[in-house]
């Protein structure tokens, strides 16, 4: 009975998740969106497929891009267990699920079906990927749909992950050390081998990686290495077999430790949802904390200058001062480290494929700026500024840190990849232009689609990046299709800029007033 109580629970959230999608005109127009680029991108890489001559790359670079995502995405999530632990219940539960004469492992389970759900909601982004990945590879739509399962599996995995380790070392902190210990080790082995794969084998670098990555020893990666045996394109059915059972086994023995042992992952679970509730209300009313080190010490105080809107400016270098960030933060030095190695593997490939692989991750770097949370604040309203005037002092600050990172990127491109000072400055100034483009978008989301929910924030956001990167993009084409004299890497990048800037600047105006009254970006 009670367990029908839980199927009844899960259906009616599903069922209202529906209506609100319905009656919403911001999550109506937000779904359209969704499939019409869905849509766009099977078009689009049907189309620029090639014919029966057309030779697609080595299927395994495929195969180790997904087990590097895979495990990527474990990581993130799973070492969050040191922290605050996993959160698949929300404070709604704890209150009222908990204290109902349900067992423990019906609620648990309850818990691990739902946040499995949510997982696929997150990894839709997966499915924009279809273009490129057909196009080079040859991966079919279905053959994606499979990935995208594999990687809600992995966030999935890391979710439960966490909660374990936070159940068992949760004020035991040098049971926390071992364990965090142990798990950046098993890791770092794994690193290690795949370093010393690449440069003691036989081929170039690249064909060293993808062997490596391909090899049974990756294979053995945890969730990452398991779940793409499993989930990606080049494994075999023995591979696939064995990816699944050991993933299996693995989900097995977490469920038994929160199960079975004698710690009540019920206190641990509603540590977890108090401090979750608390920073989803702290958004909702514009009360988002920034970072604060963990050793506070009274220094400098003042904004040192600023007067009227671009005070908000002298704010935020405040705001960094604090938080001891320079020019850029440690997520965008891990972004550059990845970027240089990502243009020394595929130095051959040309500029152009490197440009756009640090492009995707740009968008991802700029959805994790300070943006969106300053513009939620209810201060900004109270200044007596024109509205233009506090958006665009809003902004500014991110213009450095993203000419730091485009410099720091793209000077070390050049002389592995031995472009010219030209193609090098024009990389930076193209980057420049996408990262003008992605802030306008941010600010179009704000203004547009304000207060929907994370999980929808996350997937609108991809789908409007991708949007509103498409004219450039098509113009760059277009572009290259007239043979002019310039050369390839020049139009390319000078037709980005030449349309990316005017968009960022026209999506700026026009949400010039946005700023004006609170009740507008509601």
């Amino acid at each position: 009975m009670m367990g029908g109580a839980l199927l009844y629970l899960l259906l009616t959230r599903l069922k209202n998740s529906l209506k609100s999608l319905i009656k919403s005109p911001g999550k109506l127009i937000y779904l359209i969106i969704m499939v019409a680029l869905i849509v766009v991108t099977i078009i689009g890489g049907k189309s620029s497929a090639g014919g029966a001559d057309h030779v697609y790359r080595d299927i395994r670079e495929f195969n180790a891009i997904v087990i590097a995502l895979y495990t990527a995405m474990f990581i993130i999530i799973a070492v969050g267990g040191f922290s605050k632990g996993g959160n698949i219940f929300s404070l709604s539960d704890v209150n009222f699920i908990f204290p109902a004469p349900i067992s423990q492992q019906r609620v648990l389970f309850y818990g691990l079906f739902r946040q499995m759900g949510m997982s696929l909601m997150v990894g839709i982004f997966i499915l924009y990927q279809y273009s490129w990945t057909h196009m080079t590879y040859g991966i079919s739509y279905g053959r994606l749909l499979i990935v995208l399962l594999g990687y809600a599996l992995a966030v999935f995995f890391g979710q439960i992950t966490a909660m374990v380790i936070y159940s068992f070392t949760s004020g035991d902190e040098r049971l926390k050390r071992m364990i965090q210990t142990a798990f950046y080790a098993v890791f770092a082995i794994f690193g290690l081998y795949l370093v010393w794969s690449v440069l003691t084998g036989p081929q170039t670098p690249l064909q060293n990686l993808v062997s490596a990555a391909s090899g049974t020893v990756i294979r053995l990666l945890p969730v990452g290495g398991w779940l793409g045996s499993a989930f990606a394109a080049a494994g075999s059915t023995a591979g696939v077999l064995t990816g699944l059972g050991i993933s299996f086994v693995y989900l097995v023995i977490l469920v038994c430790l929160i199960v079975f042992s004698k710690r009540d992952y019920y206190e641990d679970v509603l540590k977890t949802a108090e401090i979750s509730q608390s920073a989803i209300t702290a958004q909702r009313e514009g009360r988002m904390n920034e970072a604060i080190p963990a050793n506070v010490k009274l220094g400098k105080t003042g904004l040192n200058g600023g007067f009227g809107a671009d005070a908000f400016y002298y704010k935020h270098l405040l705001e960094n001062r604090r938080s001891r960030k320079l020019l850029v933060s440690t997520t965008s030095l891990i972004w550059i480290l990845v970027s240089i190695v990502l243009a020394f593997f595929m130095r051959n490939l040309g500029i152009a494929s490197v440009f756009i692989s640090t492009t995707y991750m740009q968008i991802t770097a700029v959805a994790l700026g300070r943006i969106s949370r300053e513009l939620s604040k209810p201060y900004i309203f109270l200044v007596p500024e024109p509205p233009f005037a506090k958006l665009i002092q809003n902004l500014r600050e991110s213009f450095f840190p993203a000419l730091a990172e485009a410099a720091l990127i793209y000077v070390p491109v050049a002389f592995i990849m031995k472009l010219s000072p030209l193609d090098m400055v024009l990389c930076i100034v193209a980057r420049m232009s996408f990262a003008m483009l992605f802030t306008s978008g941010l600010v179009l989301i704000e203004r547009i689609w304000s207060g929907v929910s994370k999980t929808f924030a996350i997937l609108l956001y991809f789908a409007v990046m991708l949007l509103i990167s498409v004219p450039g993009i098509a113009a760059a084409i277009l572009m290259t299709s007239f043979h002019l004299i310039v050369s390839e890497n020049f139009t390319i990048l000078v037709s980005l800029t030449a349309v990316n800037v005017p968009i960022s600047l026209l999506v700026l105006y026009l949400c010039r007033n946005m700023l004006q009254y609170a009740q507008l970006n509601k």
